[in-house]
């Protein structure tokens, strides 16, 4: 796609409708709608419309007004109810299932906080693609046995963040198995959430000040931001109708946090300092985002934002109140069966962090806030709990238990 004219209001317009599938609603499918904008951003990737159909199962989003507080109005974009696995970790795994499709692809490796594995074990089932899921063990209370099972091994780990990712690299590595998710997929899905923004601002909702997330590794936040550049070069969307970014990650866990105050362009060893036995949320559990804090730092240097960490405290001052207005702008958030405790906090936390702004003085009345409601709905029995297919833990070293896992699944061994 060339960009037309910034002048030429009527090619502009012929050029922002050519990237939705007005066939498709949002409320169905984020993916599907504004798939075109894939090649936009990435000319390189290449995901087959037939296939992307095949492997949706709903992705949807829908926009929720909560209301005042503070003078700040507030408005959800709910990337929960309509997402197939509850977050929106169902667009990374949508994206992804259907790139290894049209790839020809038919084994992959995967790590993630837990979100991600329900999400990737959902969609790679459906695709008939085989995966080896490892996930921490401190959040497999979160799956669903649906999502698991035949093809899709879902493997816990009973070791710090840092171990579970680097043994997953190590069976993909030892085996010539694909790891995933690639990054270029995860931009891709974020893309896609950023043109539901942009079609929401070019719409009846306006220009936003803030645009709000919990941030975990930032893929996110970088990919729709990196959207709406692409976007505003194009003279599709107007500079200052981009809104501001406000990212929250929890106090136990903020290395993107000290990073941006320390006014770091790139995250180092400093900026790491997890506390797990405090985590808030144990899903939120990515300990160096360093590769992609830079990125995400550049496109904050760019579009303007601030990032604020939640403490424990804070989190117990907010939640019961970000909760109830929630719940009553039409957004329930799950609990564990049998509690009243929440599944998912995450998506709790970016509103706990937005009330806590606002009594702070670092949002203002009169602004108007996008919050990205990206978890906390997904419905679970007692007896949902999937059985892990393998339990990793410190009994044996990494070597040993690479060497185990390929005899367990008949793994052939790369070429040395």
């Amino acid at each position: 796609m060339t960009a037309p004219s910034s002048g030429d209001a009527a090619a502009l317009e012929a050029a922002w409708r050519d990237l939705i599938d007005a066939d498709v609603p949002a409320a169905t499918s984020v993916l599907r709608r504004y798939r075109r904008v894939f090649g936009v951003v990435d000319p390189a990737l290449r995901i087959d419309d037939a296939i992307l159909d095949t492997c949706s199962l709903g992705e949807g989003a829908i926009l929720r007004r909560l209301g005042s507080y503070g003078g700040v109005e507030i408005i959800v974009c709910d990337e929960t109810q309509q997402m197939r696995t509850g977050t929106y970790k169902a667009l990374d795994a949508c994206v992804t299932a259907a790139a290894l499709r049209g790839a020809g692809i038919r084994r992959v490796v995967a790590s993630s906080g837990g979100n991600l594995s329900a999400a990737l074990g959902a969609y790679l089932q459906h695709a008939g693609i085989e995966a080896l899921l490892f996930q921490p063990s401190t959040t497999l209370f979160k799956q669903d046995r649906r999502f698991f099972g035949g093809s899709t091994r879902l493997i816990s780990v009973d070791l710090p963040e840092p171990q579970v990712k680097s043994l997953a690299a190590a069976v993909a590595e030892r085996y010539a198995i694909t790891p995933i998710p690639d990054t270029r997929w995860r931009l891709a899905a974020s893309a896609a959430r950023a043109m539901f923004v942009a079609e929401a601002i070019r719409g009846a909702l306006g220009p936003i000040d803030f645009l709000t997330q919990t941030v975990c590794a930032g893929f996110g936040p970088t990919g729709i931001y990196s959207c709406l550049r692409l976007l505003r070069r194009r003279g599709l969307l107007r500079a200052s109708a981009i809104p501001r970014l406000m990212g929250f990650q929890q106090e136990a866990n903020s290395p993107i946090v000290r990073a941006w105050r320390a006014g770091a362009h790139e995250l180092s060893a400093e900026h790491i300092a997890p506390a797990p036995e405090r985590y808030i949320e144990p899903g939120l559990y990515n300990t160096n985002p360093g590769p992609h804090y830079a990125r995400l730092a550049a496109l904050m240097r760019t579009f303007g934002g601030a990032m604020m960490a939640i403490g424990e405290a804070e989190y117990r001052d907010y939640a019961e109140l970000v909760r109830a207005d929630l719940e009553a702008a039409g957004v329930r958030m799950s609990t564990l069966p049998g509690s009243d405790d929440l599944l998912e906090k995450t998506g709790l936390l970016t509103g706990v962090g937005i009330y806590r702004a606002i009594d702070a003085g670092i949002l203002q009345p009169g602004e108007l806030f996008l919050y990205m409601l990206t978890g906390g709905h997904r419905e679970l029995d007692a007896a949902a709990t999937p059985e892990p297919d393998l339990v990793v833990d410190d009994s044996q070293s990494e070597a040993a238990w690479t060497e185990l896992i390929g005899e367990r699944y008949g793994l052939d061994r790369a070429a040395e």
